[in-house]
């Protein structure tokens, strides 16, 4: 069955650019899916409507040139969405509103540089979304073969069906590594490496891998150096997660982290996520609908009623910097300037941890 949910596209205007628009087109075309791009414009302060509408105006001209590539690869654009705000609050929001299947986004830095920007845009989309998130690094992938780290647990496994889907999707060698490691206190490898290979292949012999050029490698040292050593010959890392709620940040795990910073190819995050998921998500969507209104509020200067709105999602949302700033905002509105000061600043610290 074809997933008709759009690709949500995390589109800067800089030098990633090409190679986010190649890998949307791409992912597109072989998903068969719509395609939304966003792009997210810096505030300034005390800048009126018509001085925004102007900025608005002008990132969609300078878009237009770049989406010439994803029309041409025969892949719908369902929209483009151009906002103002923090970038990574931008595309959450909007992935989450769009029930997007999947977000994709830049490196983070110069394809040149083996290290991932701590605090880019990038690490803080990783670190704040739901749904799975391909961090593009330079083309597509096209030949050398698709990573994919196992250590038996219930992540890896969730990593392990993405990984055979991706290397199916495009035709790529499908690469196990497995890091025996004492310091390990996640998965369930044995500490042999022999027993630890008996291990992977029995999972993979639960697999459809039928028609995959599938390879095995049991190592041993430091999983995270492991793991960044044999992206080097990789042309897509796909790497599951623990531990997300969509209400509550949270923290990806020290060997997810130190990978996705300082491997060079592309790669695939997927997080894995437990029972009352949907439920969760669905929660999140409302918070999101319901932002967006008290936002239209805001504009229509009906600040009480804003206010009113805003005092429940602020509780329910306590680590949303864009909900506690437009919260502030309605206080302001109503002269509750001292209430608005500590809303402002807690938003201010929310957006400092996550970059």
């Amino acid at each position: 069955m074809v997933n008709t949910r759009p690709l949500l596209i995390a589109l800067p205007l800089d030098h990633e650019t090409p190679d986010i628009v190649a890998t949307a087109a791409e992912l597109g075309r072989r998903l068969a899916a719509p395609i939304v791009v966003v792009h997210a414009i810096p505030r300034r302060q005390l800048e009126n409507a018509r001085g925004m509408n102007k900025r608005i105006s002008t990132a969609r001209s300078q878009l237009e040139p770049h989406l010439t590539a994803i029309r041409d690869a025969g892949v719908e654009i369902q929209d483009v969405l151009v906002a103002i705000g923090h970038p990574a609050e931008v595309v959450i929001t909007s992935a989450a509103r769009l029930a997007a299947q999947m977000i994709v986004t830049g490196g983070g830095r110069p394809a040149t540089i083996r290290r991932w920007v701590v605090g880019s845009v990038a690490e803080a989309i990783v670190r704040e979304s739901s749904v799975p998130v391909w961090v593009a690094r330079g083309q597509p992938p096209a030949g050398r073969p698709l990573l994919c780290p196992v250590d038996l647990s219930p992540e890896s496994k969730i990593g392990l069906a993405v990984a055979i889907r991706m290397a199916r999707l495009f035709q790529l060698p499908l690469a196990l590594v497995a890091v025996v490691s004492e310091e390990s206190t996640q998965g369930e490898l044995d500490n042999d490496q022999a027993t630890a290979r008996a291990q992977v292949e029995g999972l993979l012999a639960g697999c459809d891998v039928e028609g995959l050029d599938v390879s095995v490698n049991v190592t041993t040292g430091d999983p995270a150096d492991q793991i960044v050593g044999a992206a080097d010959d990789a042309g897509l890392l796909v790497i599951a997660s623990r531990g997300y709620d969509p209400l509550v940040h949270e923290w990806l795990g020290p060997v997810t982290t130190r990978v996705l910073r300082h491997s060079l190819c592309s790669a695939l995050t997927i997080r894995h996520v437990g029972e009352g998921h949907e439920e969760r998500v669905r929660a999140i969507t409302r918070l999101a609908d319901l932002h967006q209104r008290a936002k239209q509020l805001l504009a229509d200067d009906r600040g009480e009623e804003a206010l009113v709105m805003l005092e429940s999602l602020a509780e329910q949302a306590p680590v949303n910097a864009a909900i506690q700033e437009a919260y502030a905002i309605a206080l302001e509105r109503v002269g509750r300037s001292v209430e608005a000061t500590s809303r402002h600043e807690l938003a201010a610290l929310v957006r400092d941890r996550i970059g």
